[in-house]
């Protein structure tokens, strides 16, 4: 185990990681940091620190849920192109039987009249 220090709202902690894992939780401090500047506090504002801490966490928990529900909405849109695709799929499917039957029933017409106009000219 290793020890990193970040600095939220003025104040440094010590925190616990695994090797390598230091410029993540500088990162994470980076974006803790920007929440507690967004609240916009007077420089000798009396806000207990638990307090801002806890408005940082509910900001940085908004974004999270913001994600969630973005990632799910994205979920859903990927499942109705997924049915689209396979009904596509199917009716590309259909589509192509159709359209071999034909192509099958005209060669067989051209073939038959082909027959014709052999039997026509061909020696008795």
């Amino acid at each position: 185990m290793r020890q990193t220090t970040v600095r939220v709202n003025g104040r440094d902690y010590r925190v616990a990681c695994q090797a390598g894992d230091e410029d993540k939780i500088a990162e994470l401090a980076e974006y803790l940091q920007a929440k507690a500047d967004s609240l916009n506090l007077p420089p000798n504002a009396s806000v207990p620190e638990a307090q801002v801490l806890l408005l940082v966490g509910l900001l940085a928990a908004d974004d999270l849920s913001d994600r969630l529900n973005e990632m799910e909405a994205m979920h859903a849109e990927l499942e109705q192109l997924r049915a689209e695709v396979s009904r596509l799929h199917a009716e590309a499917g259909s589509r192509a039987a159709h359209v071999e039957l034909r192509a099958a029933q005209g060669l067989e017409k051209a073939a038959a009249r082909v027959e014709q106009l052999v039997a026509r000219f061909e020696p008795a």
